[in-house]
């Protein structure tokens, strides 16, 4: 699959946390799931409250050296699935129709003019927003089962130890680190995703030329945020005290700290409500039309 994370800032000047949400999830969604041969749509938010402060003084004690102000980077984060390449560049081409009695009909409705005003808008240029889109690699380790109800997510970042090369760090995290999670009591998912160290795999074609990510203010501004983190773990449990109970366990754990100061230089966590737009489908595409 061809994977991208865009985190996204809300316009400030406009909106609060909770307006962005509604306005995200609410309206933009209904736009952009119609992008061409998507095949899985998410949008995280950050959750207002937070995992620190459900945990307290406890929370310094299953993280280190997280970012400061991580959070003031983003309002929230869609993940989009796409077979390959090929067709997330393509989904860059607008297709305005709807289904009807009739076939496909164009919808007059249909407009992403929400953009500037949602997100954080370049100045002087009313037209744009602010964007970090990054390509990451997922590995599925156990797939979410959902059932008919809110469930909670946790996604914890890390920022991988320079001292290890890449092949042995993501052979230690696949094969012992991130299986040490399934402990968690009544985990129901389980994806790890590396992001990908070129920060223009997924906005190079995808993008105009004249687009703020080519920039040099995006430039600048988008490097220092991919080099803060290096993958994101998405944790899936029915509620935040089952991963907060769990997690606390394996702190206590000798060789689960090992293999943290091993891999990571740093490791933080943000809860986040996840919006399902479109349920992932990783299976082949079928060789007919379909939305």
């Amino acid at each position: 699959m061809f994977k991208v994370f865009a985190f996204l800032k809300r316009n400030r000047l406009l909106l609060t946390h909770d307006e962005y949400r509604a306005g995200h999830v609410g309206f933009h969604c209904c736009n952009s799931r119609r992008l061409k041969n998507i095949r899985g749509y998410l949008v995280n938010i950050w959750s207002n409250e937070t995992l620190q402060k459900k945990m307290g003084k406890k929370y310094k004690t299953i993280t280190f050296n997280e970012p400061k102000n991580f959070l003031d980077y983003w309002d929230g984060f869609p993940e989009v699935y796409f077979d390959n390449k090929k067709d997330w560049i393509s989904a860059s081409t607008p297709e305005p129709t709807r289904a009807t009695k009739d076939g496909l009909s164009i919808d007059e409705s249909w407009t992403l003019g929400d953009g500037p005003f949602l997100f954080d808008k370049v100045e002087n240029k009313s037209d744009q927003f602010k964007s970090n889109h990054l390509k990451v690699n997922e590995t599925v380790v156990l797939p979410v089962s959902r059932p008919e109800k809110k469930i909670c997510k946790i996604i914890q970042f890390f920022k991988k130890n320079s001292l290890l090369v890449d092949k042995e760090f993501k052979n230690e995290f696949l094969n012992s680190y991130n299986k040490l999670f399934l402990e968690i009591p009544n985990i129901i998912g389980l994806t790890v995703n590396f992001r990908d160290k070129n920060i223009d795999a997924a906005v190079k074609e995808f993008f105009q030329k004249n687009a703020w990510c080519f920039s040099e203010e995006g430039k600048k501004e988008r490097k220092i945020f991919a080099e803060l983190w290096d993958g994101a773990t998405e944790i899936y449990v029915n509620n935040s005290e089952d991963f907060i109970n769990g997690i606390l366990k394996l702190s206590k754990e000798k060789g689960f700290n090992e293999l943290q100061e091993k891999l990571f230089s740093s490791l933080w966590y943000v809860e986040v409500d996840e919006n399902l737009i479109v349920l992932p489908n990783r299976d082949p595409s079928p060789d007919y039309y379909f939305r």
